[in-house]
């Protein structure tokens, strides 16, 4: 979510209540587990677009440092009230932080930025990572940037994620993969999750 101005964000903050209540309990242990396997016991790690906060709660469960960032206030409140962790709102443009942690995760985040907008953003990502340091991210599958329902959104396949991450740079993939939605109602759509650390 880069500008105030930005539709997706005024979606979020219009509809803060429906989407925590949506998505607060959707199980995405699988992937939690997966990520954290690279992350040093007790590591920092930034949820990148934090939403209902739940990736937060668990990682500050299993014993890791959290910070969530997300653009819209009240899935920040909501989020620290939940997690219990440190939260900054702020869009993802505005990441400020250099070696500063020991992984990145940013599930179904990233997707509201433009495609073009996409490479500077995981530049940023890359320089707040600490050396090895590990980032995971998701995207709806496709090809396609559009707006639905007010929101925007960037679909990548597994090649056009890889050349995404190859014109940012300082990435090297660990996994890349597709699923199936994790909400039961939505097990008919397709994500395609990556998992890369930041090289030395």
């Amino acid at each position: 979510m880069m500008a105030p101005e930005n539709g997706t964000l005024r979606w979020y903050q219009e509809n803060a209540e429906e989407f925590i209540s949506r998505t607060g309990n959707v199980d995405m242990t699988a992937h939690y587990r997966a990520f954290l396997s690279h992350v040093s016991p007790g590591g920092r790690i930034l949820d990148l677009g934090c939403g209902a906060g739940s990736a937060s709660l668990y990682f500050t469960q299993t014993g890791y440092q959290v910070l969530a960032v997300d653009g819209c206030r009240e899935l920040c409140e909501h989020t620290r009230r939940r997690a219990g962790c440190p939260v900054r709102c702020m869009r993802f443009d505005e990441l400020d932080y250099t070696g500063a942690f020991d992984g990145v995760w940013a599930c179904a985040s990233l997707l509201h930025l433009r495609k073009a907008e996409l490479p500077q953003v995981l530049r940023l990502i890359r320089k707040a990572l600490k050396k090895n340091g590990v980032f995971y991210a998701s995207f709806k599958y496709g090809e396609a940037e559009r707006d639905h329902n007010g929101r925007v959104f960037s679909d990548f396949t597994e090649d056009s994620l890889l050349a995404l991450l190859d014109e940012a740079g300082g990435f090297q993939v660990i996994d890349l993969w597709t699923t199936s939605d994790a909400r039961p109602d939505r097990t008919d759509e397709r994500w395609v999750n990556v998992l890369c650390r930041a090289n030395s």
